[in-house]
Parts: C-alpha cells; sequence; structure tokens
C-alpha cells in the first residue's frame, strides 16, 4: 500500500502534517471480540486519528445491521459534504461479511477572489472535438490574472485564484483533434515536475486577460478497488496478506471496498455585472490583452500554493 501510494518517500506524517487545514475522515469497523471495541482497536491509532484527522474510530455492528451502518455512513457523508454527496456507498455494498470499508468523500466549492460577470446572454458553443458541438452558458472575467504559454504542448495556462492560497489552474490546448478531445498529448506529458514549472515565474506572467470558460459541474465517484489492485495493491485486500497492524493486533483485517466520490462546482459566484456578445466569443472584442477562451477540452487543477499539494485533477470535456 505505502508503495503504491508512494507514502514511503515521505517521511512520518509529512502528507497530513502539510495541510494546514484540518482534514476530516470517519473509520467505521465491524465490532470485534463480543463488541469490546477497544480491544479491536489500537490506542495509538485512535490518537493518530484525533491528532491529524481531529477524529476518531466509531464501532458499527456491520454483522447485525449491516444496512443501518451503510445509511449512517452515507448520512455522515452527507452532511460533511454540504449534502453534494448523499450516497457515497451503494445499496449491497456493505453485509454482514463486512470487515472494514475505506470510506473517502471530497466537496469543494471556492470562491473567487476576482467574480465572474453573469452568465453570458447568449449559449455558444463548446466544442467536444472539431466535428461536434454543444451549446453552453459561459462566463466572462476580465482582470489582471497570470498566464503563460507551453510551447512544445502548443497550451495555453491560467491561474484563477480563489480567496485564500487555493487556485485552480487550466491547461487550454490550441487545437482539438476530429474524434477526440485533443488532451491526449498533454495528458501523457504531465507530470508533478513539469507542471511545478508550467506554473512558476518562467512560464506565466501577469497580464490583463479576457477570460471565458463554461460555467460546470462535475460529479465524479469511484469503485477503486479494483483500480488499487491493477495498479498493484493486491496484499490489502488479501485476507491472508493484509497487515493492518498499526490499527490493530488481529489479524484479520482488511480492505473489502473502496470508494471515492468528488464534486467540483464552477460558477460565477453569484456576481450579477452584464454579459458579453457572441462577437466576444470570436475575438472580435477590440480588447488588446491576451484571450482564453476555454470553448472546447481543457484540464484543471485546484491547488494549495502554500504546501504545493494538488488537491484535485480533472478535465471538462463535455458540457
Amino acid at each position: 500500500m505505502a508503495e503504491v501510494l508512494q507514502f514511503n518517500k515521505v517521511g512520518g506524517y509529512d502528507i497530513t502534517t502539510e495541510t494546514p487545514e484540518k482534514v476530516s475522515g470517519f473509520d467505521f469497523t465491524q465490532q470485534i471480540q463480543r463488541g469490546n471495541y477497544p480491544d479491536a482497536i489500537l490506542q495509538e491509532y485512535i490518537q493518530l486519528c484525533k491528532k491529524y484527522y481531529s477524529t476518531e474510530p466509531e464501532a458499527v455492528d456491520f454483522l447485525k445491521c449491516a444496512e443501518e451502518a451503510r445509511k449512517k455512513i452515507n448520512s455522515w457523508v452527507k452532511t460533511q459534504t454540504n449534502g453534494e454527496i448523499a450516497n457515497l456507498l451503494p445499496e449491497g455494498s456493505v453485509d454482514e461479511d463486512t470487515k472494514m470499508v475505506l470510506v473517502n468523500a471530497v466537496y469543494f466549492k471556492g470562491k473567487w477572489k476576482t467574480p465572474f460577470q453573469k452568465k453570458l446572454n447568449e449559449l455558444y458553443p463548446f466544442h467536444v472535438n472539431s466535428r461536434e458541438s454543444i451549446p453552453v452558458q459561459m462566463m466572462h472575467l476580465r482582470e489582471k490574472l497570470n498566464i503563460g504559454y507551453i510551447q512544445d504542448l502548443k497550451t495555453q495556462i491560467l491561474e484563477l485564484p480563489y480567496f485564500g492560497n487555493i487556485s485552480m489552474f487550466l491547461l487550454l490546448p490550441d487545437e482539438i483533434d476530429d474524434a477526440s478531445t485533443g488532451l491526449e498529448l498533454l495528458e501523457s506529458e504531465i507530470n508533478f515536475d513539469k507542471f511545478n514549472k508550467w506554473i512558476g515565474k518562467d512560464t506565466m506572467a501577469e497580464d490583463d486577460v479576457a477570460v471565458y470558460i463554461p460555467q460546470f459541474k462535475l460529479e465524479q465517484n469511484y469503485e477503486l478497488k479494483s483500480i488499487l489492485r491493477s495498479m498493484g495493491m493486491e496484499d490489502a485486500f488479501d485476507k491472508s496478506k493484509a497487515n493492518f497492524s498499526g490499527m490493530s493486533q488481529r489479524n484479520d483485517l482488511f480492505l473489502s471496498e473502496v470508494f471515492h466520490q468528488a464534486t467540483v462546482d464552477v460558477n460565477e459566484e453569484g456576481t450579477i455585472a452584464a454579459g458579453g456578445t457572441g462577437a466576444v466569443m470570436t475575438g472580435r472584442t477590440g480588447h488588446g490583452g491576451p484571450q482564453f477562451v476555454a470553448d472546447h477540452p481543457f484540464i484543471f487543477f485546484i491547488i494549495n500554493k502554500v504546501t504545493n499539494m494538488i488537491l484535485f485533477y480533472g478535465r471538462f470535456s463535455s458540457p
């Protein structure tokens, strides 16, 4: 597990302590050994959960009340995500044989440092590829922003800051292909070192930028068991090989399922300024500075600029 997730490349609890905001988490485990929960979970593990995640494990009886436990977990996730993620664990995902379920739900909604104008009054084409387009509502912003160009990938990069230390970086290739998103080359070239170089001063500089991006909301959920196993995390899902001795002295704990769901909501955050016209979208604006017109697929990163931690990474390829 440590090797696949590359935890072995950092020391101690650096992953958690580098995060300035506390991260909330919740572990649900079946009552074991006559329901004597304190004996099942090590006190050291409980203390670490309190210290680094501001939470602690809770005893849940999967054996007798599996469906009630599932609903309880979903209710907690719904509360933590302001109602955005209401059914993280689907029916049947928890039963009387469940030993442990690792649940991770993330909801992000930031407030722009400089709000966008209200959606433009007309629909504009978003080009899924060079052959197909779908009408979307666009948002407009003209502001001094960091913008750059990745020459070898023919890709614009733009920083949209939120209040605080969080920013969204959008990467927009110049062209799209006949039957694909045009993101393939960019996605194949991205790695952490290159990304850090792209968002640095050698690539980006402040300019007066006219920005047009669609309002969008992305929701995605994953059952990660097969993905993690394909990455090499086999032992954690194998009852005879799993080693969770850091959690419990018992040797019968193993991962049964891993679920992940994320929601990213990108909108104008309630601004009431008027929108533009169709001519704006074709570049005939009279604006002398650069333009960033996201009317075809793009990639975005949401990062904490203090820790350089990537919080979200996604693609918008179709409305």
